[in-house]
Parts: structure tokens; C-alpha cells; sequence
């Protein structure tokens, strides 16, 4: 959906205190993805590890480069193993168009999700390598014309879309010198880091979700879908990049993926899967949802205990899924519903509180508050879940059609059927 429909929706008039329509849950599984390295370590040498640790968080989708040392069957096995697809990154320094299509044909278009175009291309890499010369921008552009033409002539939008190529910084004056791309790719790309170190909700400049969908999306290409190929954070915290501790991390990741799917977000896809390296110095080597050797950080038990709860089988049933009212909501509560096949609720609800002060570089615990949730319709049971604490759901009460239940922080479920 366009981000203009989205727009459309969300002005229409709702009850005071109403939360959005419920979407399906099956549309935010599909929203989650991760970032790889498969041709470089530590995935190289922990591919089996790679594949485990995306089976057992249910991840679908990945995004990668398309280089000619890769080895295509890693992407095959990982799509007939467990539905993985994959989004991937092309440049002109690593496959010229005609070899981006031999990979393709060779690989599978059904294994691949998208391609996209080169990845900030106003970085010091690209811009000291030949094809970008003489005018880096020139060359993105150029690039990005001749890879989609020669995709349409074989795959239509709906088969592969073509997504655009992205830039280091997010100002207008970054975003302006390859606009030109804009008519030759069919969503958006955004990489929407936090860079303070702030909650996923932050209204801050050049942190806030907002600010990048003004600055990248609407500047480079209005209404057009979007995703944010890259976003994530650095744990542990480093002085360069704004980072945050292990624990807030596994409280913010859930809500970053949340946040980014009720404002429209096609896909985001977190940065990375694997830390780089081991270097405490290094801000790269810490990206991981896992650390180099393959052991979960909590973040990845977070988000796999947000993924195995929404993923939970539901036989089909004609029956549609609740709206819900939040009497006495605070302007910090969030609340995303998903619908069910099964014509159950799950929604998904926090408050946007810090959990992390950049400047003391600090852990913060802010409290839960009770909240009631009023179904559009009389629910017969309610049950809870704290993905980050726990993997089993509890009973709530439900009482003068109501069910309470404290929400501080950390995202919790609530199933209503």
C-alpha cells in the first residue's frame, strides 16, 4: 500500500481512544527481515549456524550482495529449507547487467524477493572505485536505468520489484544528486537508524522514522511504497554510533519492528544478523542480534519469542477480527492489532519510554502502568505474553467486558478470542 493510501486510512475519523484496525498477522511476519554476509565471515564459516538461527526465529526474509565469489546454493538451500528469500543488493563494481542476470536465472527468481540498487553510493567505497567515476551520482543513476529495464523485460513488479538505490546521509542535499533513479525502481529505500541511541519512537531529527520517510522517501519519490533496508542497534553502546546495552536493545528491537509496520513500512530489515567481529573498539563488529560466534544476545530472543508468539498455527475461520478501544491511553501507549485467521485478536502494546539515557550511557526501568482494552465484541478468553520474558501465554481476567493488564515498556501480547 502506498504511503498516501496510508495516510487516507489513518484520517479516517475513529472513536476516542479506538485503536487501528486490526491487519493480518501473517503481514507483519512478513514485514521482519535480517541482513547477512554470506560471502564473508562469520557467516562464511557458520552457514548451518546462520541457517538454525533464522528457522528457529522464523525469519523470511534476508537481504545480501549479489558478488560473483557467492555461492548461489547457500540461498537456494536456505529458500527449500525454511521459505527463505532473499533481497539482493546489486552494484556496477561487482556484476555488470547482463552477469546480475545470469546470477538470477542461475539462483531462481522464486528464491529472491527483490533486487535492489547500490548501496550508499555516496560512501567513501563506492565513490574511490572506477565505475563510479567521473561522478559517482551519474554512475548510481545509470546503473540503477539499465537494471530495471532489464528486469522488465523478463519479470514484471509483482515477480521482482526493483528497489532504489540509497545514499549514506538522509538530508535533501544527499538524496538530491541521484533522484533521477526515482523512475527506475518501484519502492523506496531508507536505512532509518536511530543514531542517538533514542527509543524507536523518537521525534528527534535525523533519528526519528518520520524525519527519514520525509527526507528519503518523500524527497526522493512521493507515494511510492517503502522499506527500510537498513536499521538496527549497536550493543554494546560505542561513543561514534550512539549504540545501547544488550538489555535495552531486547526491549527496542521488537518496538522498532512493531512501529515501523503501523507506519506502512513494506519490510525492515534489522542490521545485522551476526556481529562482525570482536574488536570493542570497532562499531561495526557490533551490530549483531547475535554475537560473532553465534550465541543470541537478548534481542534475538526477543524478537524469537515475538515471532514464535505471532506465528502460532490458526485454523481458518469466517469470522473477522476485533477492533479495541483503550480507555485512559496515555500519549505513550502504542497499540498495533493484528488479526488472526482464526477470527482471535493479538495486539501487540507498549508505551514509548526510553529504556536507555544516551548521555549517562545507562540503563533505564520505567514502570508499567494498568491498561484496559475493550474489544469491539464480547471476547470469551484473554491471554497475555511478555516476549522478552517468557515464551508461554497467561490468563487476564475479563471483567465488564474488559481485560487490564500492566504495559510498561517492553512490547506485550494480548490474544483475545
Amino acid at each position: 500500500m502506498l504511503l498516501g493510501g496510508l495516510a487516507a486510512l489513518a484520517a479516517r475519523p475513529r472513536p476516542a481512544g479506538a485503536a487501528p484496525a486490526p491487519r493480518p498477522v501473517a503481514d507483519f511476519l512478513d514485514s521482519v527481515g535480517v541482513n547477512l554476509h554470506l560471502g564473508s565471515e562469520p557467516y562464511a564459516s557458520r552457514f548451518e549456524t546462520v541457517r538454525d538461527l533464522l528457522a528457529e526465529a522464523g525469519i523470511r526474509h534476508v537481504r545480501d550482495e549479489l558478488r560473483p565469489s557467492n555461492d548461489l546454493g547457500r540461498w537456494a538451500r536456505l529458500h527449500a529449507a525454511h521459505g527463505v528469500r532473499a533481497q539482493l543488493l546489486v552494484s556496477p563494481v561487482t556484476n555488470t547487467v547482463p552477469e546480475m542476470l545470469a546470477y538470477l536465472e542461475a539462483l531462481g527468481p522464486g528464491r529472491v524477493s527483490a533486487i535492489e540498487g547500490q548501496n550508499e553510493g555516496d560512501s567513501p567505497w563506492f565513490t574511490a572505485q572506477p565505475a563510479a567515476r567521473p561522478d559517482w551520482s551519474s554512475a548510481v543513476v545509470a546503473y540503477q536505468r539499465a537494471v530495471y529495464r532489464a528486469l522488465r523485460t523478463r519479470y514484471d513488479a509483482r515477480t521482482l520489484p526493483v528497489v532504489s538505490p540509497t545514499v549514506l546521509d538522509y538530508r535533501p542535499q544527499d538524496v538530491a544528486p541521484i533522484r533521477g533513479a526515482a523512475p527506475f525502481c518501484d519502492v523506496v529505500a531508507i536505512h532509518s537508524y536511530v543514531q542517538g541511541g533514542q527509543e524507536p519512537e523518537t521525534a528527534d531529527d535525523y533519528a526519528a522514522l518520520s524525519w527519514y520517510l520525509a527526507h528519503m522517501a518523500e524527497g526522493f519519490k512521493p507515494g511510492a511504497p517503502v522499506m527500510s533496508t537498513e536499521v538496527g542497534y549497536c550493543t554494546p553502546p560505542n561513543p561514534g554510533r550512539g549504540g545501547v546495552s544488550e538489555a535495552a536493545a531486547a526491549i527496542y528491537v521488537p518496538r522498532l519492528l512493531l512501529h515501523n509496520f503501523a507506519a506502512g513500512l513494506r519490510r525492515s530489515f534489522l542490521y545485522e544478523l551476526m556481529d562482525g567481529g570482536t574488536d570493542p573498539r570497532e562499531t561495526e563488529h557490533h551490530w549483531g542480534l547475535v554475537h560473532h560466534d553465534g550465541r543470541p544476545k537478548p534481542a534475538y530472543r526477543a524478537l524469537r519469542g515475538l515471532m514464535r508468539a505471532l506465528s502460532a498455527p490458526d485454523a481458518p475461520r469466517d469470522e473477522a477480527p476485533r477492533e479495541v478501544a483503550l480507555p485512559e491511553a496515555g500519549a505513550d501507549l502504542r497499540a498495533v492489532p493484528l488479526g488472526r485467521r482464526d477470527g482471535g485478536t493479538v495486539v501487540a502494546l507498549w508505551r514509548a519510554l526510553r529504556c536507555w539515557d544516551p548521555a549517562a550511557r545507562a540503563d533505564l526501568a520505567p514502570e508499567a502502568r494498568p491498561q484496559r482494552v475493550v474489544p469491539s465484541r464480547p471476547a470469551a478468553r484473554a491471554r497475555a505474553m511478555v516476549p522478552n520474558d517468557e515464551e508461554a501465554w497467561t490468563e487476564v481476567a475479563i471483567r465488564d467486558g474488559a481485560a487490564s493488564l500492566p504495559v510498561g515498556a517492553k512490547v506485550v501480547l494480548l490474544w483475545l478470542s
